[in-house]
């Protein structure tokens, strides 16, 4: 499954690429995403979170790991600091990748570490066994097939290897509200319940397999996080436009808004090849 088939809303692009480069990951919306979440981050609880995660595995100097939605780089460089591991970070945005390079020059010590990558995941050929973990923050929820995607990491992996990930989840609940859908559809999301994360996970010969609701860490990250928008409004506005605040301030409410509804939540995911 290609990243443009997933397109929903929006015919005018003509690929997912260019969607993702011209609406939500355009140049000025990485740099105001990446000022509330952190330099280096672009993905819920920043750096604080990523370390949350990231205390739940274990790597050795020279492991390999895939990072998929690296985004800015924050996950990567965290986990070539923390581990001295090898990470292959790839993403779909051109507005990303150009940001994330850029604060890999101002990192020297890690670019032996460090490879970034255009590329979709789906389609592209990555080395079988190979990697000790795959890791992806927030990024899942633009690919349809799942299926076929955690069947990909499965071969991936070497024996003992490792998935971890967070990504946005949707109720199970039978009646979602219109505005929920509405977001789902206008962003090109593909969600599925976390109970579904689970059956995929273990469809397809994982084990271990944790897949955890973690909607309250993520209502207190998104409420900290608006907090800070409401505290440092002054630097925010020093560097972007009264706009460029009501669309952060508008998008944090509306998220705090579907998790209270009980529209969305979001997962912390957890599996191991068998060794």
């Amino acid at each position: 499954m290609r990243y443009h088939q997933l397109i929903m809303a929006v015919p005018k692009y003509e690929s997912f690429q260019d969607f993702l480069d011209e609406v939500q990951y355009s140049k000025d919306g990485v740099a105001r995403y990446e000022w509330i979440f952190g330099e280096t981050f672009l993905s819920t609880g920043g750096r604080k979170t990523t370390e949350e995660v990231l205390s739940r595995i274990n790597l050795k100097p020279g492991d390999r790991v895939l990072d998929i939605g690296s985004g800015i780089g924050g996950h990567a460089f965290t986990i070539a600091e923390k581990f001295g591991a090898q990470v292959d970070a790839v993403d779909l945005s051109r507005n990303m990748m150009a940001v994330a390079l850029d604060h890999l020059e101002r990192r020297p010590q890690l670019k032996d570490k460090v490879r970034f990558r255009i590329c979709d995941v789906t389609t592209t050929n990555f080395d079988e066994g190979a990697y000790s973990l795959i890791y992806s923050r927030d990024a899942l929820l633009h690919i349809k097939d799942k299926q076929q995607l955690f069947k990909k990491f499965y071969k991936l992996l070497k024996p003992g290897g490792k998935v971890l990930f967070t990504d946005y989840t949707r109720s199970a609940k039978a009646n979602l509200s219109e505005e929920f859908e509405d977001y789902v559809a206008n962003r090109g999301y593909s969600l599925v319940t976390v109970k579904q994360y689970e059956q995929i996970m273990l469809s397809n010969g994982f084990s271990n397999v944790q897949a955890i609701d973690w909607k309250d860490k993520f209502d207190a990250a998104l409420n900290w996080e608006l907090k800070k928008l409401h505290d440092d409004k002054q630097d925010f506005m020093a560097k972007f436009t009264q706009k460029d605040y009501e669309y952060l301030e508008n998008g944090w409410l509306a998220k705090l808004k579907r998790i209270e509804d009980g529209d969305q939540s979001w997962i912390l995911g957890y599996a191991e090849k068998s060794a």
